[in-house]
């Protein structure tokens, strides 16, 4: 059953015992990731996958090599259509798939259920509280028919920012590079975040608790729009971008425009040019997510990264020609193909 009303909540002793029991919509790379450290903490943890992959985790079960650590896990595969066992749902998907997926888990959770959306760029739920400009404003991006935003009271919501460089193999393996951390934070009233953080950490996932999840976002997505759309575009990892002069200046240019953006929607970041080509040159031969759904012909996540940013500019009347010009370049990419 889905819940908007204001009063809705959960106290932290429901949600975050010493065993959690989760389930993880979404069987990628970061589903899996997620889903196979959880279990190997020792929490009860469901999977909801659909099509081969959900056949393929019946059969196969999932894999993970984190570092020199690897893992076997053959999870239960939940029932799309009731929830109700779960205390919290993350969901691992890309942006696209929110629209048909979200009522569905809307209908079948518990309503004092969490849902964690551990997801790219800007989510369908920014605007839930917040003042100014954006109050209660859905972003059509991500949120085409303003249908989402409604679905979830804001204290039902872990917001969650993903730092992990993973990658699944056509195998099926998950494979992480370096190291994993998330970022949790209150969307709207109190939910109990630093349990579910505690819980986290003793699984192996580095997570740090956000005041400001919102900001936390906007910086991470500077990172995001200024790489993966220009990695998705050209071809390049991140250390040929790195090395690459032209690329530097675009990779640039769009992370001023993105940190201005933040600024005007007051969450000021700094954008930390710098440290964002240091971590270029040191990456090695990854590819950003955007490059790995180009190369697997996948649709990339245009609309949470690059066009959700676009619209609100826009809104706001806040130029940004950079990543207009190559969201553009690779939409016109993409639909050539």
């Amino acid at each position: 059953m889905s819940d908007s009303a204001p009063g809705a909540g959960v106290t932290g002793a429901s949600v975050a015992p010493a065993r959690l029991k989760l389930c993880v919509a979404g069987a990628g790379a970061i589903g899996t990731a997620l889903a196979v450290r959880l279990a190997a903490g020792g929490h009860e943890v469901g999977v909801l996958a659909r099509g081969a992959r959900q056949t393929f985790i019946a059969t196969h079960g999932l894999t993970l090599r984190d570092g020199d650590c690897d893992f076997a896990f053959r999870p239960a595969l939940a029932d799309p259509a009731d929830l109700s066992a779960y205390d919290l749902v993350i969901v691992a998907v890309k942006a696209g798939a929110l629209p048909a997926l979200l009522p569905r888990l809307a209908a079948a959770m518990r309503p004092d259920a969490l849902l964690m959306p551990a997801i790219n760029g800007l989510p369908w739920w920014y605007a839930l509280g917040e003042k100014g400009p954006l109050a209660g404003r859905p972003i059509a991006a991500v949120d085409p028919d303003g249908a989402l935003l409604p679905l979830f009271a804001p204290q039902r919501l872990i917001g969650c920012v993903v730092y992990s460089r993973v990658t699944m193999l056509g195998s099926g393996h998950v494979i992480v590079s370096g190291r994993q951390e998330l970022q949790l934070g209150a969307v709207g009233g109190a939910p109990p975040v630093e349990a579910l953080a505690a819980r986290f950490g003793e699984a192996g996932i580095a997570v740090t608790v956000e005041p400001d999840i919102r900001r936390a976002m906007w910086r991470k997505l500077i990172r995001n729009a200024a790489t993966n759309v220009v990695s998705a575009l050209t071809g390049a990892t991140l250390e040929q971008m790195g090395r690459d002069d032209g690329a530097v200046r675009v990779i640039t240019d769009i992370a001023l425009e993105v940190s201005g953006l933040a600024a005007r929607l007051n969450r000021a970041v700094d954008p930390q040019i710098e440290e964002l080509i240091a971590v270029l040159h040191a990456a090695g031969p990854f590819a950003t997510s955007m490059l790995q759904d180009v190369r697997n012909g996948r649709e990339p996540e245009l609309g949470a990264i690059a066009q959700a940013p676009l619209e609100l500019a826009q809104h706001l009347g806040h130029p940004m020609p950079t990543l207009r010009s190559v969201a553009a370049l690779l939409k016109l990419a993409v639909g050539a193909r």
